[in-house]
């Protein structure tokens, strides 16, 4: 649905600013949930990586949270989780040797808080979600995210830890398509499981470079309801929208379309790098924004 002026101007209205740099305000949805979605739009962006990590200690800090699943990690999670009980390893080893959306300056910061945590609350500590190896990777995408699904909701049925996934767009909203239209993503699958036990915080982007040119938002994504807002980082709590106008909950209720950017990306085709699914308000608890990005710093110095 395409997004009028009334609804960009509810939005630059009622959006809080996301300040990172102190304690985060999480919504109802993602402090009482088992397991919180932190879904970025694109990787590369260094300020979703940084939404992720205050996103992440809130919820560790203030909600209880005590394992973080770290896509891309299923040749180094052991490893990791070792590192951040017992400082034992190298974490810019580790993330180089993670999938490559992972090799990057930004995320070292990440996993080295999680190493302070442990540190300083022996017996509350905070682990890596990893499982045994495969005997074989996941042959397509039906069965990469039902893997994704089945680590989380295995390691909290074992160990009762609620989980921080810190992720993708593509596999962390709910997106359930018709039958015979598809696959449920790893969001769906869990939120059918878990009900309100599962919930996803949304980190979208505007535009920027990520290295790439990313040229506004198309004006029927999602992300071009926050052309208004003024904030660094925005957030909207989707719990918190019974009193909108009509024509906002309308909104609300169409099915989402949203920004989705993986490993192949090419900004003169930006509308057809996108998600699409059910009511926007099935499919996100909480929504973040971050009007302007900038690139990621590469492990090994290249850009």
């Amino acid at each position: 649905m395409p997004t009028s002026n009334e609804i960009i101007s509810w939005f630059a209205r009622h959006a809080r600013a996301l300040r990172l740099d102190a304690d985060v305000p999480l919504p109802a949805a993602l402090h009482d949930a088992q397991v919180v979605g932190l879904a970025s739009a694109v990787r590369s962006a260094r300020e979703l990586v940084a939404v992720t990590h205050a996103l992440m200690r809130a919820l560790v800090e203030q909600a209880g949270f005590r394992a973080v699943t770290i896509e891309g990690t299923d040749l180094t999670g052991a490893a990791l989780d070792h590192y951040v009980h017992t400082g034992e390893g190298d974490p810019e080893a580790l993330l180089a040797a993670s999938q490559s959306f992972l090799r990057i300056r930004e995320a070292v910061p990440v996993v080295r808080w999680l190493r302070s945590w442990n540190e300083c609350h022996p017996g509350d500590e905070v682990s890596v979600v990893h499982g045994p190896g495969r005997e074989r990777p996941p042959r397509d995408l039906p069965e990469i995210e039902a893997a994704l699904a089945k680590a989380n909701l295995d390691w909290l049925a074992d160990t009762g830890q609620r989980i921080v996934h810190w992720g993708g767009t593509a596999h962390l909203l709910v997106v359930d398509p018709p039958p015979g239209q598809g696959h449920p993503n790893a969001g769906a699958i869990m939120r059918a499981e878990l009900g309100a036990g599962y919930a996803v915080a949304a980190l979208t982007t505007g535009s920027g470079s990520a290295p790439f040119r990313l040229p506004l938002p198309p004006q029927d994504f999602l992300e071009s309801a926050f052309v208004g807002t003024e904030h660094v980082v925005s957030c909207v709590d989707l719990a918190q929208t019974a009193d909108a106008p009509p024509r906002v909950r309308e909104w609300l209720s169409a099915p989402v379309r949203t920004r989705m950017i993986g490993p192949v990306y090419d900004p003169d085709r930006d509308h057809e790098f996108r998600l699409d699914g059910g009511p926007v308000r099935e499919a996100i608890d909480l929504l973040v924004h971050v009007p302007r990005v900038t690139p990621v710093t590469p492990l090994d110095g290249r850009s």
